[in-house]
């Protein structure tokens, strides 16, 4: 007979694997020794004695009176229901502590829901194409300004693609004056200006950042090792951040020049 199933039925129940052998052995016989048992289900002898100590004090198996100390099973009927009994006590304790713990872990949860990942806020651009395209969209999403420091190298577009600037929108940039000094550039901040930009222009600029709406923030860092030509793009939903770097802005803002003062100064 193959008893490795009910071998393994028993161990689901909660018997260890030398009980449920040793129970499995004991069942076949009307009643048998510690050796016996040890050797019938291929347990260590001096183990025998333990396990069948501990299947008696479960119930499970009843002592013989008289010598040598001998062991009988009890019914399995009996046996699995006070196996399935123990099983059902400790679902039952799980099923409080469950209780127990859903009320603080579902307060826990929603507070978290609140705060939300701490780096939600927070968006890593390595690639040109799709850190242009980000900006560009910051840009489209503006509902009342937008403040830039065109610092080279300049990686998006390019000539306006609409007549004007958004009604409602007031749009500050401040760009290096050496952008003068290319000709193609400067004709895109004229065409800006046109648009209705409001343009300054300053000798050098610490990097390249846009602040849209006093809360989206992005900017470029070029790689130290690298140079200008691995940059990455950080746009970052922080109004605290935005606030700081606009007081940055606005400083560089008035200590910037106009581009008449920099074409009149030219024609000297």
């Amino acid at each position: 007979m193959d008893t490795s199933a009910t071998v393994a039925g028993l161990v689901d129940l909660g018997l260890t694997s030398y009980e449920a052998r040793a129970y499995v052995a004991l069942a076949g016989r009307r009643d048998a020794t510690p050796a016996e048992i040890a050797r019938m289900a291929s347990i260590p002898r001096q183990r025998a004695y333990d396990v069948l100590a501990t299947l008696a004090e479960r119930g499970l198996v009843g002592q013989v009176p008289g010598q040598p100390v001998r062991y009988r099973a009890q019914p399995p009927d009996h046996v699995t229901d006070l196996l399935l009994a123990v099983r059902r006590r400790e679902l039952d304790r799980l099923a409080r502590t469950t209780t127990d713990l859903a009320g603080p872990l579902r307060t826990l949860f929603l507070r978290g829901q609140d705060h939300g990942n701490p780096f939600d806020y927070v968006e890593v651009l390595r690639d040109r194409e799709h850190a242009v395209e980000r900006v560009e969209r910051l840009w489209t999403e503006a509902r009342h300004e937008v403040l830039t420091l065109v610092h080279p190298p300049y990686l998006g577009a390019s000539t306006p693609s609409t007549g004007s600037i958004p009604p409602g929108i007031v749009q500050r940039s401040i760009y290096e004056t050496s952008i003068m000094d290319d000709h193609e550039m400067a004709e895109r901040v004229r065409a800006w200006v046109a648009m209705g930009e409001q343009v300054r222009l300053t000798t050098e600029l610490p990097l390249k950042l846009t602040i849209v709406d006093g809360r989206s923030v992005a900017f470029n860092m070029p790689d130290p090792a690298e140079g200008a030509g691995s940059v990455t793009t950080l746009v970052v939903q922080h109004e605290a951040l935005a606030a700081t770097l606009k007081i940055a802005f606005e400083t560089l803002w008035s200590a910037a020049v106009t581009l008449d003062d920099v074409a009149a100064a030219r024609t000297y």
